[in-house]
């Protein structure tokens, strides 16, 4: 009994470290959520954070990053590019457990949009000579 108290606590952790909150909103407490930004017609830059948590979980940052891709192309008909993972403390402390925050950001190129890969990469390229 006490082994199936505890994997339904490892469940219910796991599920908490995804946020459905949308940072362009402004900031979530518990550190997750995400946020995009249209660079070009069916081309967007996601950046999705899990809510804290005393591990690492990229898994869990690229269901996010996916669910918002899909809510932005209309369907999982995309193509991600340039992803990159990384993670952070949410709260810098010296004794455990750690905060942990993981993170996916990169690019989505929707189907629908008809740009190739490398159209989206000059265009992106553009994106950040527009920003110097």
């Amino acid at each position: 009994m006490e082994i199936s108290k505890c994997v339904v606590l490892a469940f219910l952790l796991c599920g908490c470290t995804v946020s459905n909150h949308n940072l362009n909103n402004g900031p979530n407490a518990l550190g997750g959520g995400f946020s995009d930004n249209e660079l070009h017609k069916g081309l967007y830059f996601i950046v999705a954070k899990t809510n804290f948590a005393p591990w690492s979980d990229h898994k869990a940052a690229h269901k996010i990053f996916n669910r918002r891709a899909t809510q932005l192309c209309g369907s999982a008909d995309f193509t991600s590019i340039e992803l990159v993972k990384r993670e952070f403390e949410h709260i810098p402390r010296d004794l455990p457990p750690k905060y942990i925050i993981s993170q996916v950001n990169g690019y989505v190129i929707c189907k629908s949009s008809n740009l190739t890969i490398i159209e989206a990469e000059k265009l992106i390229q553009a994106s950040y000579t527009e920003s110097l």
